[in-house]
């Protein structure tokens, strides 16, 4: 009895200041009453280019788009009995316990420490504990109503705090029993942010990806000919994945940082990515590709006049364009085949029943892919993979001046970067889900049911009688 008050002890203790700061770094005392938010679990999951995708239910509608986070059912004695399999003594007890955890009346779980369990769970689907104090009256009523089996069984199996799940941290009691609003301690800006936080965060990765990106082919093309030269092509390459990947480093955790329609109708029609959300990440993606275009060229004015005065020679410098030799046909398969590399290589680094890399490396690996596809693919068309960072930039060089038939006349810009790179993109995603993938969100992968096939069937009827 010493030792188990000994551990209901150290659960009931709330955590130092100093372990705080060595979980999390420092972390003053009074931090989280200027920011409750702090340390809050996201309320909906992050289909982010930086860490595995995640898991959501999209088959049946009615299930709507929650996380899987259910554990599997427990398995009755008769169901255990007719499998062949063992009985365990403590089945009964097993299964009221899961029976109460995942879909009883009370929807708790608690410990003898008195640490309760709701539906509340983390961003990796485990679960989230609530430290509640046993009541004193509660528990003599539930010892009265207790039989006398119950009592030996839990005389037998006893309870203790140092056999339960672990406690989830709380940063701020009030504001995550809804006692306080956290908009109280925030000015406009930080509210708007607070409601708009993936499309700010998106913005802000794609406009700073795309510009260190063409900034570097910039650099590189205005210096070809003078005799001080600025890096190769390759060097454009590596800039473009080093870019890549610090966009997913910068708004990864909040937005995804898909930075490429492509990538964001992919995760939409394939891992069940919220179609609303796809639409604004569009239209973010497009216009922080346009701005990004725009302070690149405010910045290279000056040596763009220079070089080329006649504005005629440093068009394709902004955009992707076939060489004078390339049929249309090949430069649109080129696209097509760099496309279904891109997002074969996003689901199989998202997919965390594969292989995926360890924490906080897949944009080391997506700006590895980056380049290494630039290298590839590059020579014929430019390869640009991307239609936001191909259309932002030829759009403000067509407001700047250049005129020429390559940048909106010849179609390439429509049926090249936007048409072939999305059909790639869902070949990839075909490729992928149906080798490997296994997750019942994909399309590849959901059983059609009965009515649908009933329809379908009618319909081929009605169609051959006429």
């Amino acid at each position: 009895m010493e030792n188990t008050q000994k551990v209901r002890d150290s659960l009931q203790r709330a955590p130092s200041n100093r372990e705080q700061a060595e979980a999390m770094g420092w972390i003053d005392a009074n931090y989280h009453e200027a920011n409750p938010w702090h340390g809050q679990s996201k309320k909906k999951p992050v289909f982010s280019l930086g860490k595995p995708l995640p898991r959501v239910t999209r088959w049946p509608k009615e299930s709507g788009n929650a996380a899987i986070t259910t554990r599997p059912p427990v398995k009755s004695s008769e169901d255990l009995a007719e499998l062949g399999e063992a009985v365990s003594r403590t089945e009964p007890n097993a299964e009221k316990e899961a029976s109460t955890a995942e879909g009883g009346s009370s929807k708790k779980r608690r410990t003898a420490a008195g640490v309760s369990h709701g539906d509340r769970r983390n961003d990796a689907g485990l679960p989230v504990f609530e430290y509640q104090p046993r009541d004193d009256s509660t528990t003599r009523r539930e010892r009265t109503n207790d039989t006398a089996d119950t009592k030996k069984s839990n005389r037998s199996n006893p309870n203790f705090g140092i056999d339960s799940e672990p406690i989830g941290q709380r940063e701020h009691n009030d504001v995550e029993e809804g006692e306080k609003d956290p908009n109280e301690l925030r000015n406009w800006w930080a509210r708007v942010r607070a409601k708009h936080p993936e499309p700010l965060a998106e913005f802000l990765a794609t406009g700073i990806a795309v510009f260190m990106g063409l900034g570097a082919t910039l650099s590189v093309n205005l210096s070809a000919n003078q005799e001080t030269k600025y890096g190769s092509y390759e060097t454009s390459c590596w800039a473009w994945g080093f870019a890549w990947m610090f966009g997913i480093y910068l708004g990864g955790g909040v937005s995804g940082a898909h930075m490429n329609p492509a990538i964001s109708i992919s995760l939409s029609m394939f891992r069940g990515f919220p179609w609303r959300s796809c639409v604004v990440y569009i239209l973010v993606q497009f216009l922080a590709s346009i701005v990004a275009g725009a302070l690149a060229y405010g910045i290279y004015r000056d040596t763009i006049r220079y070089v080329d005065p006649t504005m005629s020679n440093m068009a394709k410098t902004f955009f992707s364009s076939p060489q004078e030799w390339v049929s249309p046909g090949t430069a649109f398969f080129d696209q097509v085949v760099g496309g279904a590399i891109m997002m074969i290589a996003v689901f199989a680094l998202g997919d965390d029943q594969n292989n995926p890399p360890g924490a906080g490396m897949h944009a080391l690996v997506l700006g590895l892919l980056v380049t290494t596809l630039k290298f590839t693919l590059g020579y014929n068309i430019g390869s640009a993979l991307n239609p936001a960072s191909d259309f932002g930039p030829r759009l403000v060089a067509w407001a700047v001046g250049y005129r020429g038939q390559e940048v909106f006349q010849n179609g390439w810009w429509f049926y090249g970067p936007w048409l072939a790179t999305v059909v790639g993109s869902i070949i990839g995603c075909v490729l992928y889900d149906g080798f490997i993938f296994v997750g019942s969100e994909s399309p590849i992968n959901y059983k059609l049911n009965g009515g649908f096939k009933k329809r379908t069937r009618r319909l081929f009827d009605f169609a051959s009688n006429k």
